[in-house]
C-alpha cells in the first residue's frame, strides 16, 4: 500500500467512526434488537379474530377483508424503530407505536403507509382510534415524494418523549410534538382490502429506555411550592381550589420551589369564574404581579391555551379560534398539555394543539405557578398536575 492510499484509508476510516459517533449521540447506545427472526413471529400477537398472517421469503404476509393488526409483545417508550414495507397499489396501511389494544381493536399513533397516488400522505402521523390526523403532508411535495408506490420502502420512526419524528427511505416526513402516549406496543396493520397481501421485513428497534408521568403535588399539602399573596389556595375532594375577591390588587400565586428548564407537563383546570393560568420558566418579582414570565392563559373565555409573557411582551400567541371552539367549554373539566423545549412551546386543549411557538428571545428556565388574577373575582381549580421524567 502506497503512502497517499493509506492515508485516504485513514482519513476515511476516521470520518466514517466521526459520522457512527455523531448518530449515535443522536439517538443514544442502545444496541439495535431484530424485532423478526425472518421465519417465525416469535415476540408477536394478533387480538384480533380475523386476518391470516405468515412468514415467506423472510417476510412477514399479511392478508384481511376487515382492518386488523400484528403487534409486538413488548412495549417501547423512547425508541428508534426501523422497518421495510410494500403495499399493493390500492392497498392502505400503517406502522403503529405507542398504541394499545383489546380484544378486536387498537388505538395509537400511526405512520401512514398510503399508496393513494393524489393524496400522497405516507409519512404523515394518523392518531388511530382516536384524534385523527395529527400531520398529513398537504403541501409538503418533498415529503409526498419519499414513497415509491407499489415498491419496497424503509419506514424509521423516532420517539423521544413527546417528539415523534417519521422518515420515509431516508427523507424527513413528520416531525410532531404530542403527548397522548408515552409507551406503548408497535404494530403492522392491513388496512382490510380484500385479496391484497402487505408484506414487512428487516424490523427492527433501539430501545432508549421509558419516561412517566410524576405528580407534582402529594394531593395533600403543598409541599415544594410556596404562596404569593393574595388569594387562598387550598385542596379539596383532590384538587387545587384557588380562589380571591376583586378588592384584591395582587396576583396570587402558587409557585414552585424548583425551576425548570426543558419539560412536558400534562393537567386538568375548570375554571367557575375569572383569570388564572398556568405559568412556566419565570422569575419571582417584588412587585403586585409577582412573577415575569410565560404563562399559558387559563379563563373562561376563547384566548385560553394562549401564551402571553406577564411583564414582557404581552399577548405572544393567540390560540386557534376554531380550534378552541371546538375543545373548549368553559366551566367543564378541560385537559391541558404544555411542552417547552429549546425556544419550542405548545399548548394542546383536550388533545389538540391550539397554539404553538419557536421565540429564542424567551427565557429558557424558571419556576411553575398557578395563578390568581388581581382585581377579580377569581375561582379555579387544578387537579392531576403532572411532569414527565425518564424512568431511571
Amino acid at each position: 500500500m502506497n503512502g497517499t492510499l493509506g492515508w485516504i484509508l485513514v482519513l476515511a476510516t476516521a470520518a466514517a467512526c466521526k459520522a457512527d459517533a455523531q448518530n449515535e449521540q443522536e439517538v443514544g447506545p442502545a444496541a439495535w434488537v431484530e424485532l423478526f427472526d425472518g421465519s417465525t413471529t416469535n415476540g408477536w400477537f394478533k387480538p384480533f379474530e380475523w386476518g391470516e398472517v405468515w412468514v415467506e421469503d423472510q417476510t412477514i404476509h399479511l392478508r384481511a377483508d376487515r382492518k386488523f393488526f400484528l403487534l409486538s409483545e413488548k412495549t417501547y417508550g423512547d425508541f428508534v424503530f426501523e422497518v421495510e414495507v410494500n403495499v399493493p397499489v390500492g392497498g392502505n396501511s400503517g406502522i403503529q407505536f405507542r398504541s394499545h389494544y383489546e380484544k378486536n381493536r387498537l388505538w395509537g399513533y400511526q405512520a401512514e403507509v398510503d399508496t393513494d397516488a393524489e393524496r400522497r400522505f405516507s409519512g404523515g402521523i394518523y392518531d388511530e382510534g382516536r384524534r385523527g390526523w395529527l400531520h398529513d403532508l398537504e403541501g409538503q411535495p418533498q415529503a409526498q415524494s419519499a414513497f415509491k408506490n407499489g415498491d419496497w420502502n424503509r419506514y424509521r420512526i423516532e420517539a423521544a418523549g413527546d417528539r415523534l419524528r417519521v422518515f420515509v427511505n431516508d427523507v424527513l416526513t413528520s416531525d410532531i410534538k404530542d403527548m397522548a402516549d408515552v409507551e406503548g406496543h408497535v404494530a403492522l396493520q392491513h388496512h382490510g382490502e380484500a385479496g391484497l397481501i402487505y408484506r414487512f421485513r428487516n424490523i427492527r428497534i433501539r430501545d432508549q429506555g421509558r419516561r412517566r408521568w410524576e405528580p407534582m403535588f402529594n394531593s395533600k399539602d403543598f409541599s415544594g411550592w410556596h404562596f404569593k399573596p393574595g388569594g387562598k389556595w387550598e385542596w379539596k375532594d383532590g384538587a387545587i381550589v384557588g380562589s380571591c375577591t376583586s378588592d384584591e390588587p395582587r396576583h396570587g400565586l402558587l409557585v414552585s420551589d424548583a425551576q425548570h428548564d426543558d419539560f412536558c407537563v400534562r393537567l386538568q383546570f375548570r375554571v367557575h369564574e375569572g383569570d388564572s393560568g398556568f405559568y412556566f420558566r419565570t422569575q419571582e418579582t417584588d412587585d403586585s404581579v409577582g412573577v415575569k414570565g410565560f404563562q399559558a392563559e387559563v379563563d373562561r373565555t376563547m384566548e385560553t391555551g394562549g401564551l402571553y409573557e406577564t411583564s414582557g411582551r404581552g399577548w405572544v400567541v393567540k390560540p386557534d379560534e376554531k380550534k378552541l371552539q371546538e375543545q373548549y367549554h368553559p366551566g367543564e373539566w378541560t385537559d391541558l398539555w404544555l411542552s417547552a423545549q429549546g425556544p419550542r412551546i405548545e399548548v394542546w386543549l383536550n388533545g389538540q394543539s391550539v397554539s404553538h411557538l419557536d421565540d429564542p428571545a424567551g427565557t429558557s428556565k424558571g419556576h411553575f405557578a398557578l395563578q390568581l388574577h388581581g382585581n377579580q373575582n377569581v375561582r379555579v381549580e387544578f387537579r392531576n398536575v403532572e411532569i414527565l421524567e425518564p424512568v431511571k
